[in-house]
């Protein structure tokens, strides 16, 4: 039997038994006292000891039924114990009765109050509960809000310790590693970070570093995709957070790259002047990164961008200390280290090392006939021959003014001075344009090698610088060697 149905027949089982005691209790007292000329059937003792029952009856009413069951108890019994004290003649039944009426007025005054305070206090009780549930959602707001501040503080913190490590990074290729290691473990989310930077020859973006989650795929794209493009053309950040339902996109796009990719994120690299590149995150799952990724991407992005400025400003302040800037040859400095290096080979291994010096002829009459601006643009004609010429591990240097030194590891005296020549002749046959006049220039050498000129560098310049200064003696335009 459902609940229902069992509730239901216990309400009628409780009113049948309600009746049938109020009926029992009636025929008691009718048929148990006399009317008129009749003897009562019980004893008067009896009869008014029973004619106590209904005010036991009526509290019950009350109490079990509730006030409406209750004040009709009330009426029917004083009514029937009313009737039969008049009609037996009994004044004590007539008291009883207005006893009873009395009794069930103040219970149902006495119920009436005790279910206004019962509801009173439900009421109040409802209040607590609604109070109670309100502060609970707001203790829950706030649990969620104060979840969200420590989340957020802990990715600034990263960013502050970010922050900290890309000023500490100057070489890019270590800097590249930093920003995408930092940007996958600060944005939980993302499977891949991939680094474009402008290059600028082709002013084409080119991949420089990639970080994948452990299992992801491998990345095929080296120039970008449409994303990527977007981002560089427009300059702003792009969010696509379910990348198959994204319209500005060509659908060929997702199937180019090969991997999935459910959303993505891209940030441009820029700096006052000019855009250095792209850094873009991508996660498998649509939805997998959200705008406050974005947000907090884009702040990663502007630390990149000034750590890359000053990476490139390092890089560009160690080669103008590496090299000349006119020329692009090694600075003397450079050369002589690494001259002295290799001669400590050289000995080691018991091999020759030569070194050439190698003079402009006439330099000055070129300066004093077209200015300081064809002198430039001759050194800078020399010094692409040399150039030209140089084999791997050799070095090619401004030696100062207009010479320049060369490094020919393993060459040998006869080697040293066949290498001259060609680098003679060459030169001679190269013409230079200064103001629509065309020059044939001429240069002289001086070759020293070792061990047979000298153990040391100092040795090996001073002997190149003699056959040198006896080169341009004998009337330039020659090499002069050992012997």
């Amino acid at each position: 039997m459902t609940p229902a149905r069992r509730k239901q027949s216990s309400n009628l089982s409780s009113r049948a038994g309600f009746w049938l005691c109020l009926v029992a209790l009636s025929f008691l007292l009718l048929f148990g006292s006399g009317f008129g000329p009749f003897p009562p059937l019980l004893p008067r003792a009896i009869l008014l000891w029973g004619s106590h029952l209904p005010l036991v009856f009526i509290l019950w009413s009350f109490g079990w039924r509730g006030p409406l069951w209750g004040l009709g108890a009330t009426v029917w019994l004083y009514l029937l114990v009313l009737l039969l004290g008049l009609t037996a003649r009994e004044p004590a039944l007539v008291g009883l009765s207005s006893g009873f009426a009395l009794c069930g007025l103040l219970s149902h005054r006495g119920i009436q109050h005790r279910l206004a305070a019962v509801q009173e206090s439900a009421l109040a009780a409802d209040r607590l509960q609604e109070r109670l549930n309100t502060d609970t959602e707001e203790l829950v707001r706030l649990q969620g809000l104060e979840s969200a501040a420590n989340e957020r503080l802990r990715r600034y913190q990263q960013l502050r310790q970010v922050a900290n490590a890309f000023n500490l990074t100057l070489p890019l290729e270590e800097l590249t590693d930093c920003i995408v290691r930092a940007a996958g473990q600060l944005i939980q989310g993302c499977d891949h970070v991939l680094l474009y930077l402008v290059d600028l020859d082709s002013l084409q973006l080119e991949l420089k570093k990639v970080w994948r989650r452990a299992g992801s795929a491998t990345i095929k794209a080296k120039r970008g995709d449409a994303f990527d493009q977007w981002v560089m053309r427009q300059g702003q950040p792009l969010l696509v957070e379910e990348a198959v339902r994204d319209f500005r996109f060509p659908a060929r796009t997702l199937t180019e790259i090969g991997r999935a990719v459910g959303s993505l994120l891209a940030v441009p690299l820029t700096t006052e002047h000019r855009l250095l590149g792209v850094l873009r995150l991508e996660a498998a799952l649509a939805r997998g990164l959200t705008p406050d990724d974005l947000r907090l991407v884009r702040i990663l992005g502007d630390l990149a961008s000034l750590g890359i400025e000053n990476s490139l400003l390092y890089s560009r302040t160690a080669q103008l200390a590496m090299t000349d800037d006119l020329t692009g040859l090694a600075v003397r400095g450079l050369f002589l280290k690494e001259m002295e290096e290799r001669i400590a080979r050289a000995r080691e291994a018991g091999v020759s090392l030569s070194v050439l010096l190698v003079d402009i002829d006439r330099f000055k009459d070129y300066n004093d006939s077209f200015g300081h601006a064809a002198g430039d643009k001759l050194l800078k004609e020399i010094a692409g021959v040399l150039l030209q010429s140089r084999r791997p591990q050799e070095v090619a240097a401004r030696w100062g003014g207009e010479e320049f030194a060369c490094l020919l590891p393993g060459a040998d005296p006869a080697e040293a001075g066949r290498r001259a020549e060609h680098l003679r002749a060459r030169v001679e046959g190269t013409p230079v344009e200064f103001r629509r006049s065309v020059e044939k220039i001429t240069i002289s050498i001086g070759v020293a090698s070792f061990p047979s000129d000298g153990g040391t560098a100092e040795e090996l310049l001073a002997a190149a610088d003699r056959r040198l200064y006896r080169a341009k003696s004998s009337g330039r335009n020659q090499v002069c060697c050992a012997g």
